[in-house]
């Protein structure tokens, strides 16, 4: 099970966030509560390893906001934070995995915590082989078969690289960028490409020598069945 803590007043929301997940997918539960601290109230000996909170309907006072993140700072791991609306700057100084705004589109919110239960249920020993490299994404490193050389990895270029090693065709670009940035479509970024240009370096050297680890297909990417065989 994957619980997530849901603080909003929005009754509406709530309802309609509760039927969401109730539909979509039996391992996200979830518990609401109206303010913050009321939450915290519930979690003096525990913390979900994901909370979502509505800043905009449910606002703190900055004593309140120091006080939330004092929480959150105590959690062993701690845990992500969504945010809707504006991030009070005491809140934002400590970590915010994603912020969202209305007209919050529900359909996209699910596959954002479903996205982050996948980060969350990876088992830290687990290593993948890619090419000449081992690749544990829960520990954001590559280390190299045959040299033990370790590289690490950025938390995007990380999870870039899990995501497409999971995916069993090429991943559009507009999908890459909802699923790993939580961007619209019609954004219009460079982004993702950077990121691909950054692994392409990590993994294959400046020189880039031998098959290209991404191919570029039907307006996509995906990583290439030889770097999979290792």
């Amino acid at each position: 099970m994957f619980f997530i803590g849901f603080i909003s007043p929005d009754q509406p929301l709530c309802q309609t966030f509760g039927e969401l997940l109730t539909q979509a997918d039996g391992d996200l539960q979830h518990v609401l509560f109206d303010s913050v601290d009321e939450a915290l109230g519930a979690w003096r000996e525990a913390l979900p390893p994901l909370i979502f909170w509505d800043a905009q309907k449910a606002p703190v006072t900055e004593a309140q906001a120091q006080a939330f993140v004092a929480r959150l700072s105590a959690g062993k791991p701690e845990p992500l934070l969504l945010v809707l609306g504006d991030t009070p700057q005491e809140v934002g100084s400590w970590g915010v995995a994603e912020t969202f705004s209305r007209p919050l589109r529900l359909g996209f919110l699910l596959a954002r915590l479903q996205f982050y239960q996948r980060q969350h249920q990876q088992a830290p020993d687990v290593a993948v082989s890619l090419g000449s490299w081992f690749f544990k994404a829960h520990a954001r490193k590559l280390t190299h078969k045959a040299t033990g050389e370790s590289v690490k990895l950025t938390d995007k270029e990380a999870s870039l690289l899990d995501y497409l090693w999971e995916a069993t065709a090429p991943a559009p670009r507009e999908e890459l960028l909802a699923a790993i940035w939580g961007y619209d479509s019609r954004i219009d970024t460079h982004t993702l490409e950077t990121h691909i240009y950054r692994l392409r370096r990590k993994l294959m050297g400046e020189q880039g020598d031998g098959a290209d680890v991404f191919l570029t297909e039907q307006g996509g990417y995906q990583i290439n069945p030889l770097w999979r065989k290792g």
